[in-house]
């Protein structure tokens, strides 16, 4: 017994250190996910055709990711336009995209688990739309300070060659998306798919949608719903995702938010509100929390006075935004806690303005 015991004592001790290894910590790098440091990417495809197709095509075509820096690997891939309003609206002159790896030869390596993921683009070229691409990025990382139920997102420098020779190299600023079933994992839940009006807004956790409703109307976002989908899409849900306890369960969902190029906070030049509603521009909060909830709105405006620090380390820190930029997202989330820290507006502009 003895002798049995101590052999794993040493079984145990090998194992660390074998995983404290400079050569273990390169067979497993960090996950993508993992920080928010900025990776540098290298994205080889047919760019000329996959761009003039993107209106009218999401098929894919093949490429390859080189992530720069010591021991840089090309990894092949297939690279797809995806969206709806950027892509096929002519919105932007380069579509957001979506990489789908081999996960088989992701192990070991910084994409390992990865399939699917969606990767954000510049809309169109110039520093104007490099500014809204960063305030989208900033939208996501305001709510990962207010909650961990929220996408992860990772920074990325990616310059574009073309493989057939015909279209100009480019660098842009974007950055990935963590996908809906590693975001879900990560809180304990399992990602949901259901049909159109599968499910109701009773279904919902009341937690959760209290405060998805209150960061959307502190970034000043129109453009989501939590149970039902846009006329062109076949699911559920509109810019949200789905989460449950179990694959199969359907009550205490929670519902989590993404795209926000349409919000106030982003203010995009294509950014209009929805028809039907009372505002003038996008820039002009309107909350469209659910009545049903209510009673947690107050709770969640705390949660957001709780995470104020954070959410404004958030601004402040992000380096590649201008001065000006920094200090206009500053004011605008400001005049969002003037409003909550007031009793008087919170029930006129936030309890009284609900969505039925």
């Amino acid at each position: 017994m003895a002798r049995a015991l101590r052999a794993k004592i040493v079984g145990l001790f090998l194992t660390t250190i074998l995983a404290a290894s400079p050569a273990a910590a390169q067979q497993n790098p960090p996950r993508l996910f993992s920080d928010d440091s900025e990776v540098q990417l290298l994205i080889e495809a047919p760019m000329q055709e996959l761009v003039r197709n993107a209106a009218r095509s999401t098929d894919p075509y093949p490429a390859a990711i080189t992530m720069q820096g010591e021991n840089a690997q090309r990894y092949d891939l297939q690279l797809s336009a995806r969206g709806f309003s950027r892509r096929t609206r002519g919105i932007c002159a380069f579509p957001p995209l979506r990489l789908d790896f081999d996960q088989s030869a992701m192990r070991g390596t910084v994409w390992r688990g990865q399939n699917k993921l969606k990767l954000v683009t510049r809309c169109r070229g110039g520093d104007q739309y490099e500014q809204l691409i960063v305030l989208e990025y900033v939208a996501y990382r305001m709510y990962n300070a207010v909650t961990p139920v929220s996408f992860r997102v990772r920074p990325a420098r990616v310059t574009y060659r073309d493989t057939s020779g015909r279209r100009r190299e480019e660098t842009q600023f974007n950055f990935l998306i963590e996908d809906v079933s590693d975001m879900a994992r990560r809180n304990d839940r399992r990602d949901i798919e259901v049909g159109p009006a599968e499910v109701s807004s009773t279904q919902l956790d009341p937690t959760s949608a209290a405060t998805l409703g209150m960061f959307q109307f502190m970034i000043g976002n129109l453009d989501w719903d939590m149970v039902r989908g846009p006329e062109h899409e076949d699911g559920c849900c509109h810019n949200t995702k789905l989460i449950a306890a179990t694959a199969d369960s359907r009550e205490m969902l929670v519902s989590v938010p993404y795209d926000f190029d349409m919000s106030g906070f982003v203010n995009a030049p294509y950014a209009i509100p929805p028809q039907g509603l009372p505002v003038a521009n996008v820039r002009t909060r309107y909350y469209r929390g659910l009545c049903r909830y209510n009673e947690h709105a107050p709770a969640a405006a705390q949660l957001f006075r709780e995470r104020r620090e954070a959410i404004f380390a958030v601004i402040d820190g992000e380096q590649r935004l201008t001065d000006g930029q920094r200090r206009s997202a500053r004011r605008y989330i400001e005049d969002f806690f003037e409003v909550i820290d007031d009793p008087g507006r919170f029930q006129n502009q936030v309890i009284e303005r609900c969505r039925r």
